[in-house]
């Protein structure tokens, strides 16, 4: 439930709520930082950090009263939810903190606290290189050593973890793990100016698949849990399956290397908005709803089919005019009575370019069918001549578009990531939103089985 406390109130209240509602937990504080409108205070929850209340600052300072606390993990940030804080609470507990530009300070922490900042501390120089966008220069080359180095000092910090809490030591011990493997996977999966090969991973990435990973629910006590399950099943397809394979596994496929039920139905729930269309969205979640169990899966469910839907086979498409490279407008209805395949790329983008031979390959076997290939370039306005350039370089061929920018072509059909291919019916219609690429031979057959229509 959202609440929203004023300073000025709570403590005028505090007393008589704490006689009528048993322990009270205070989390109050100070904050030393400028244009900092409102402090949010966030629990966990299946794995992931949900508002639980807001608090406006008053004279630099903030405070929530909450009843009936479960014990666990609590987060607080500002009202731009950049920059996370980690705290631990109990029913009862006084929690105070003193928020400055450059980090946070505990006052009078709780035994639980001393040592779970300890942690977030120690842990710094590593878990920091894997924030993104980058703070450093930080490349695999320094990442990998330092989290080798690390290792062996993190199974030595548990040792120290004896508060008079046993399900807190638990909680943490456990929490360090998960830090480092999310850690680990975030550095691995967000972009660097450089890549490692294979043999340049580390031995630890090697421990890090597991057959029936994450067979008990712990993982979903951290705030990180549903981004570490997204991760690993990164990790599946690129590192552990086949590193090769040009199709990647199935929602279903992926859901067997987990050893829950539970874990399984949080990673269905949150593959839900990654579909663009209606029957990809059928396809690959029908076998598995099963999973979702609860009032907020299936009310998160209903949420994703009801905003497909109006990208359905047979809908008509959206009809965007944007330039060629000659400054001709080229429209959608212009190219009615053709197959058309759309490419949404940039010139910056890495996957796209390395959609472009297959691309060029697939033009070339279909030049004599009846298909349209558009490209519609997402590259900033600076970026125009660079578009330019490329194409000329690269000797693209079809219809090469620019939009200048995330266009209303990509709002339209709620494009966030790139490379996407688009396929769209003689008569203007969708026939997918979300194709598959160039490289897989699919696309190829979809294509001809759409012309043959």
């Amino acid at each position: 439930m959202r609440i929203r406390v004023l300073f000025s109130v709570l403590f005028c209240l505090a007393t008589v709520v704490a006689t009528a509602q048993g322990k009270l937990t205070i989390v109050q504080g100070a904050v030393n930082k400028e244009q900092v409108q409102s402090i949010v205070l966030f629990d966990v929850q299946q794995g992931e950090k949900l508002e639980l209340a807001s608090s406006r600052v008053q004279d630099h300072r903030f405070a929530f009263a909450l009843p009936d606390l479960k014990s666990g993990f609590y987060f607080i940030s500002d009202q731009h939810r950049r920059n996370f804080i980690r705290f631990y609470l109990k029913a009862g507990d006084k929690f105070q903190i003193i928020i400055n530009e450059d980090g946070y300070e505990l006052t009078q922490p709780t035994p639980e606290n001393k040592i779970l900042k300890e942690w977030i501390s120690y842990s710094y120089p590593v878990t920091r290189m894997s924030v993104f966008p980058r703070k450093d220069t930080a490349t695999y080359a320094s990442f990998f050593p330092a989290l080798n180095d690390f290792l062996p000092k993190a199974e030595a910090f548990k040792k120290k973890i004896n508060t008079p809490n046993p399900a807190f030591n638990e909680l943490l011990k456990r929490s360090i793990d998960i830090d480092i493997e999310h850690a680990a996977l975030k550095f691995l999966y967000t972009p660097n100016s450089v890549h490692p090969d294979k043999k340049d991973i580390i031995p630890y990435y090697a421990g890090i698949y597991q057959p029936n990973k994450y067979a008990n629910n712990a993982v979903l006590y951290s705030g990180y849990g549903v981004d570490l399950i997204r991760l690993y099943a990164t990790f599946l397809y690129t590192r552990v399956k086949d590193p090769g394979a040009t199709t990647r596994m199935s929602l279903q496929e992926i859901l067997g290397y987990f050893g829950n039920d539970t874990i399984r139905g949080v990673m269905v729930e949150n593959q839900l908005a990654a579909y663009r269309s209606l029957e990809k969205f059928n396809e690959e979640i029908d076998p598995v709803k099963k999973y979702l169990v609860t009032d907020t899966m299936q009310a998160r469910y209903a949420r994703a089919l009801k905003k497909l839907s109006t990208y359905k086979k047979g809908d008509k498409a959206f009809n965007f005019s944007y330039p060629d490279v000659n400054g001709n407008p080229v429209s959608m209805a212009s190219l009615k009575g053709k197959v058309v395949l759309v490419d949404v790329w940039a010139t910056w983008c890495g996957p796209c370019k390395k959609e472009i031979p297959h691309l060029k390959k697939l033009e070339q076997e279909l030049r004599d069918r009846n298909i349209a290939f558009v490209s519609i370039s997402v590259d900033e306005e600076k970026d125009k001549e660079k578009w330019k350039d490329f194409v000329a370089k690269e000797q693209l061929g079809g219809i090469q578009l620019y939009a200048k920018g995330w266009s209303e072509f990509t709002r339209y059909y709620d494009i966030h990531g790139i490379p996407r291919f688009l396929v769209f019916d003689q008569e203007g219609k969708i026939v997918t939103v979300d194709s598959p690429r160039p490289s897989m031979p699919e696309l190829k057959e979809l294509l001809l089985s759409t012309l043959n229509k």
